[in-house]
């Protein structure tokens, strides 16, 4: 896993995790499974209610404007989690490790429309290895990257202590 490090106003310096590939992907598969358990959902609760027969544009707007929206909504107000991001303590941060502004993630989210719809996922995916900061279109556009908030554990090697010979 990659890292880069942050460099405070006190010389202090941060290091954050970027997130891997594989955790990204997960992210996104816990993603669109709530989105088409919402879809699935929706689509029964609009033909019980008889709103299917008010026309296409109700009917698209329940099912497609939170589709639509759902990352960016996600993102800007829960922190830069969605569900998926938060199941595998992903967090979007700022190249500086701050909160992005609200533009951050408007720009985030109208490019990956374009990347997932236009490009193509795999595309995305090479472009996010080959980088060199793990970062996306969408990510290096709006000066943003996905970081790991999982605690690494690790084994610290201790030394034998032996008691001086008297």
């Amino acid at each position: 896993m990659d890292n880069f490090q942050i460099e405070t106003a006190q010389n202090i310096s941060i290091r954050q995790n970027v997130a891997g590939i594989g955790d990204r992907i997960l992210a996104f598969i816990v993603d669109s499974f709530i989105l088409g358990v919402y879809l699935i959902f929706s689509s029964f609760v609009i033909a019980g209610t008889g709103l299917d027969s008010a026309g296409e544009f109700v009917y698209y707007l329940i099912l497609g404007v939170p589709l639509l929206l759902y990352y960016l909504l996600w993102e800007s107000l829960w922190n830069g989690q969605t569900p998926g991001k938060k199941i595998l303590e992903l967090r979007v941060v700022k190249i500086d490790g701050s909160r992005p502004e609200f533009s951050k993630f408007v720009v985030r989210w109208l490019l990956r429309l374009i990347e997932i719809c236009i490009i193509s996922v795999a595309i995305v995916v090479v472009s996010i290895l080959l980088n060199g900061k793990g970062q996306g279109l969408g990510e290096t556009a709006a000066d943003t990257n996905v970081i790991s908030e999982k605690k690494k554990i690790g084994f610290i090697k201790i030394r034998e202590w032996t008691c001086p010979d008297i």
